[in-house]
């Protein structure tokens, strides 16, 4: 049986999520980060890229 827990806090910590860091090396969160860094600048850049192109399409319609 699952036991579902209602949060009184909509902002609260992910605890898992904070053990799963804790149990990297220093290393490892900075690789982490890194990555995560990285596929938001890909996502920003690509973002970015698409609504150019719509609008030369646009432009060129």
């Amino acid at each position: 049986m699952v036991k579902e827990t209602k949060a009184d806090n909509p902002y609260s910590v992910d605890k898992g999520l904070v053990a799963m860091f804790l149990r990297m090396s220093p290393e490892q969160r900075l690789r982490a980060n890194d990555n995560a860094l990285r596929t938001i600048l890909e996502l920003r850049h690509a973002y970015r890229q698409r609504r150019t192109n719509e609008r030369k399409s646009r432009r060129n319609s």
